[in-house]
């Protein structure tokens, strides 16, 4: 259950926050910080804050500090890097809750500049923690959102306190008088140590992640179909412009034209290429119809295999199932071995990419290799990758390299493609316009110009590839991310 703003403001409440000193920052996972803090007169202490999740919260850690630590992204993002930079030193001045609003601000003074720090514990795509200048220009931020317009470079509109009357729906839910709000809030999504789950709830568990990973997949290929739905409107419109050619004039950007098809609105405006004759703009209307097809085709085959395989799962699933009810002794220990992760050395010797430089994520049964400059994209290179591995950049500019670890038999999936392009993207100095276009060919057809800087490659026999980033894909991406 995510806070309300009364709960939040008495949570804030209860911190030492003003005056105290942000001393480090550990980032956990994808959507939580830690916050070492030092106050003055009491002492030193934590703060946990989640945005974007089920389990978004803000809450002081209690016990002992480092347990929580234990779960920090081994490999610094790009957010903690600039927190690190900009944020850490910084002296708490201000606290406040904007409205009646699930946010709290922090005004920091940070050698000599003022900066604003804003946690955002909205459900959806509202969640954030996002750092502004003294004129709430941001800064960075946690998770880029360029369809709402939080990216660097542009100003962050604060809610304006007392616009909003106090109705009286929320309430702070009901807690022990006598134990602090912040640790009954810590308590509630503290994880007990417990014995190891039964064979049955593995199972239940992990066949819940994989048909949420599904469905994610399964909404995101939706989504694609809707958008190259309106293919047809190309196909009418060449249709259009084959029976009037005649009226079509030589360098005219548009054409108005009588729509039989439609008795309502009785006539049509078309868009032109003033460069093309009319045949080249006739043609041009069916290849736009040809593409939209292909690419509504693609999209409905790629909803069609994922619902099979969901299907196939949930069939899987119940065949599990059953050898775990009635299955015999060597069934289930063979069963709970593939459901448990191993730890140790075994494991370690499993992953072969476990000393690669960069981030490595797997996307579906593929492995993914991130550089993110250009010592590890050289080194990536030279060490790493195979001839028949995929490799994937930006195109004019510069970017990490992506790399798909090959697997014999196996042609790379759209999916996984995708997911090589928003990595691609994210790791550009593309990120903050939100979209690129990018290429992508096998490691052999790369060529490395004589005297060329390190990592500087040539590709031949390469495809295209267009993307927009997609933050959803993003996030599931890094809650996969394999290893350090």
């Amino acid at each position: 259950m995510s806070l309300n703003w009364r709960e939040i403001a008495l949570i804030t409440a209860e911190l030492p926050l003003e005056g105290s000193i942000i001393q480090r920052v550990h980032q956990i996972g994808f959507h939580a910080l830690v916050l070492e803090l030092h106050h003055p007169s009491a002492g030193p202490w934590e703060l946990f804050a989640e945005v974007g999740t089920p389990e978004a919260r803000l809450h002081r850690i209690s016990g002992p500090a480092r347990q929580k630590r234990k779960q920090k992204t081994e490999k610094l993002q790009r957010f903690i890097q600039f927190l690190r930079a900009h944020v850490e030193g910084g002296r708490v001045t201000a606290v406040w809750q904007p409205a009646q609003d699930r946010m709290l601000v922090l005004r920091l003074a940070v050698r000599g500049n003022t900066l604003h720090m804003i946690f955002r514990f909205y459900s959806g795509p509202g969640a954030n923690i996002i750092v502004c200048d003294d004129s709430m220009v941001i800064m960075e931020l946690l998770l880029r959102r360029p369809a709402r317009s939080e990216s660097s470079g542009n100003v962050l509109v604060l809610p304006e306190a007392g616009l909003q009357a106090d109705d009286g729906r929320f309430a702070v839910r009901e807690h022990p008088e006598d134990v602090p709000f912040n640790r009954f809030i810590e308590a509630i999504h503290e994880k007990p140590q417990q014995q190891q789950p039964d064979l049955r709830s593995l199972l239940e568990q992990s066949h819940r992640e994989e048909l949420h990973r599904m469905t994610l997949e399964l909404e995101q290929a939706r989504m694609r179909v809707t958008k190259v739905s309106g293919f047809d409107t190309y196909r009418i419109y060449g249709d259009f412009l084959s029976a009037n050619r005649h009226l079509i004039k030589s360098r005219s950007e548009w054409i108005g034209l009588q729509d039989f098809t439609n008795s309502e609105e009785g006539n049509v405006t078309i868009a032109l290429d003033p460069s093309l004759d009319p045949a080249q703009n006739i043609e041009s209307y069916y290849r736009k119809y040809r593409k939209g097809k292909t690419a509504w085709e693609h999209a409905e085959a790629e909803v069609a295999q994922i619902e099979r395989l969901m299907q196939d799962t949930k069939t899987a699933h119940a065949s599990r199932l059953a050898v775990a009810e009635s299955g015999t002794d060597a069934e289930k220990q063979a069963l709970e071995r593939s459901l448990r992760p191993q730890a140790g050395p075994a494991m370690a010797s499993r992953d072969p990419y476990r000393d690669a430089p960069g981030l490595r994520f797997s996307s579906g049964q593929f492995v993914l290799l991130v550089g993110r400059n250009a010592k590890e994209n050289d080194e990536l290179l030279r060490r790493w990758a195979r001839g028949n591995d995929w490799w994937m950049h930006t195109r004019d500019v510069p970017g990490g390299y992506v790399f798909i670890k090959q697997i014999a038999g196996k042609t790379v999936p759209l999916e996984t493609l995708l997911d090589a392009a928003n990595l691609a993207l994210l790791f550009s100095k593309a990120k903050d316009a939100g979209k690129a276009d990018l290429y992508y060919t096998q490691v052999k057809h790369l060529k490395r110009p004589k005297g060329g800087k390190a990592g500087l490659v040539l590709p031949t026999q390469e495809k295209n590839i267009a993307v927009q980033l997609d933050e959803g894909r993003v996030q599931r991406l890094f809650s996969s991310q394999r290893g350090p």
